[in-house]
């Protein structure tokens, strides 16, 4: 098994499965957290999910854990491609925020491109140090990583744990 990481693409038929309502529930709470130290605010506007179907991306290490994952949902599979890849291009003008969630011990991630959030940590970590080592690392091997296709009943958890 190669050690790099790769994108793996879900699409969803209802904003109710469970999988897609637990990937929505842990950007909720990345959207709520407060910036850690003098990080300003990033802005992000309430949503609503589109109508169906529902695409997202994940990036997961070669250990199956989940590294980041979309802040975007997309129309289609290809959609998502679309943008992984503009954000592969981007990967250097990132600019990442931690985030301290509703509980002392939950720091998260994310990532912004000219002030739009694009990608946000795949779960909370213990530390500010943690996430922010997270967010380097994941970021530093974004580009480099491969793509596959992957299906919901497959994937390891939406949910941030």
């Amino acid at each position: 098994m190669s050690g790099v990481p790769s994108f793996a693409f879900l699409t969803f038929g209802s904003a109710n499965d469970r999988r897609f309502a637990g990937w929505e529930a842990f950007r909720d709470s990345i959207r709520t957290g407060r910036p850690v130290g003098d990080d300003p605010p990033v802005d992000v506007p309430t949503w609503a999910a589109p109508p169906p179907p529902l695409g997202i991306w994940r990036l997961i290490a070669a250990n199956n854990r989940e590294l980041a994952r979309s802040w975007s949902v997309y129309p289609h599979e290809q959609a998502a491609r679309n943008d992984v890849a503009r954000l592969q291009r981007s990967v250097r003008s990132l600019v990442v925020t931690l985030i301290r969630g509703e509980s002392a011990s939950h720091y998260g991630w994310l990532a912004t491109l000219h002030g739009e959030p694009v990608v946000s940590s795949g779960r909370w970590f213990g530390a500010a140090s943690t996430s922010l080592h997270s967010a380097e690392t994941t970021l530093a091997d974004f580009a480099s990583a491969t793509a596959t296709s992957e299906s919901p009943a497959s994937a390891p958890g939406a949910d941030g744990r």
